[in-house]
């Protein structure tokens, strides 16, 4: 029982470090994409509110003792997401990504979250909980769409 709540907490803390390693890969893109610029930051401030929810998640879930359950958690798809992220701001700050890069890969990231399903790993009977999962999830699906819009307007094919 005691791993199920470690599990769960790692599971939490991961996505958490995740959100935060977009915000500032938004943010970055911001700051290199004037044109974008406004763009950037209400998607960057949207993925540090997310971490602000998985933190809230974390809390409702181990600090008020909600039952849970785990299913199949695949730690290392979470964090080769995470290094993908951060291999991408790496080639930001070298210089060696276009704004019409940053587009294709943020659409990338937030479809990888949605299909993978990352949050849905947890699940509760918690009514906060799960009210504040599901906000995560149609805001993530709502960044995607924002993306795919744009992209479709900036660069159609």
């Amino acid at each position: 029982m005691e791993d199920m709540y470690w599990k769960a907490g790692q599971i939490l803390d991961l996505l958490q470090d995740i959100e935060l390693t977009v915000a500032t890969l938004y943010r970055s893109f911001s700051n290199t994409f004037a044109q974008d610029r406004v763009f950037w930051e209400n998607l960057s401030k949207d993925e540090e509110a997310h971490a602000v929810m998985v933190k809230e998640l974390r809390n409702t879930l181990l600090k008020n003792g909600s039952p849970f359950e785990l299913g199949k958690v695949n730690f290392t798809a979470l964090g080769t997401y995470r290094q993908g992220v951060l291999r991408q701001l790496n080639r930001l700050e070298r210089g060696e990504l276009y704004r019409q890069n940053a587009f294709f890969i943020a659409r990338d990231f937030e479809k990888t979250l949605i299909e993978h399903r990352f949050y849905e790993s947890i699940r509760s009977e918690n009514p906060e909980y799960q009210a504040i999962q599901e906000k995560i999830r149609v805001e993530t699906e709502s960044h995607l769409q924002k993306l795919e819009n744009y992209i479709k307007t900036l660069f159609p094919f």
